[in-house]
């Protein structure tokens, strides 16, 4: 078989480029896949050189088990990295995970992970068990970033009664029958706090003082409350000191659970009188809310 010299001689300095740009890239730590790439093309050329004897063997830059770089020539905001199931994909009832699941059970079946696109489960009770499930972290940014109707969904873990004291660690979070608890601290006796839940309150939320009743009748009231009787009243809307007349709907925001008031009485009668002020519906006297001592006085008590 005959050569062309210059062939030879145009191969050389063809590899040799090639070469060159082989050690650039393995210079640079942040492109495993494209060095990979790479080779593959150097295979090509030393396949049409091989009669000159001048195939380059050189161990590959990337292979299976290295990190997958996200953001290098072949993976950018143009051409990003996708997992898409196809459009049939519906989760296994006999073995129930979402579209992408990391686990160390091989056995997880959850239906809640079997609607989700992505699922983490760690079981600590495994041989080299995982205690968390997912994290997520930044220097100096944010660590999670969740978006929705519902950004975020913590499990009730009803019937399991409220967290122990000498249980948790601080920045924990649970859920039982609808009461939220925070950890504040991780030893002691005192660590946990119920933030909120159907017989807490909820945030409070200051304004401006104003009047929300008046009994007397000059300004629009059902005028006296006799001794032994009760009476629901509203205190939505904000009322003209002058008269009575609504000058603001909604001044105690809807569904608020609670407020703090203060209560006047005027033209008391009698001596060792009270008045109490309960929720609405509960006609139930156990406490006094004010007290009086004499006729004709006016006395006025913060809540």
């Amino acid at each position: 078989m005959s050569v062309d010299h210059n062939e030879i001689a145009t191969l050389k300095a063809e590899l040799h480029r090639m070469q060159a740009r082989l050690d650039e890239l393995e210079a640079r730590p942040d492109e495993p896949v494209n060095r990979r790439n790479m080779l593959r093309g150097i295979g090509a050329a030393a396949a049409g050189a091989a009669v000159g004897g001048l195939a380059f063997a050189r161990p590959a830059a990337a292979s299976d088990g290295n990190n997958l770089v996200i953001g290098n020539d072949s993976q950018t905001a143009q051409t990003p990295t996708w997992l898409i199931p196809s459009s049939s994909w519906s989760y296994d009832t006999g073995r129930v995970a979402g579209a992408f699941t990391v686990t160390n059970d091989s056995s997880l079946n959850n239906i809640n992970a079997g609607l989700s696109c992505i699922s983490a489960y760690a079981d600590s009770t495994k041989t080299g068990g995982f205690n968390i499930g997912l994290w997520g972290a930044s220097k100096s940014g944010i660590g999670a970033k969740l978006d929705g109707p519902v950004p975020l969904k913590l499990t009730d873990n009803s019937g399991s009664g409220a967290p122990t004291q000498n249980s948790g660690s601080e920045g924990q979070f649970k859920v039982n029958s609808g009461d939220l608890w925070f950890c504040v601290d991780g030893s002691g006796s005192t660590r946990w706090r119920k933030i909120t839940g159907a017989g807490v309150s909820g945030g409070f939320h200051a304004v401006t003082p104003g009047r929300v009743y008046d009994s007397r009748p000059a300004q629009g009231g059902a005028g006296p409350l006799s001794t032994g009787f009760n009476r629901t009243i509203s205190v939505a809307n904000r009322i003209n000191p002058s008269g009575g007349a609504v000058v603001e709907n909604n001044f105690v925001p809807a569904n608020a659970r609670a407020v703090t008031f203060n209560l006047t009485v005027v033209n008391t009668v009698g001596s060792n009188g009270y008045l109490a002020v309960n929720p609405g519906g509960n006609s139930a006297v156990n406490a006094s809310s004010i007290n009086w001592f004499a006729s004709n006085q006016i006395v006025a008590n913060g809540t």
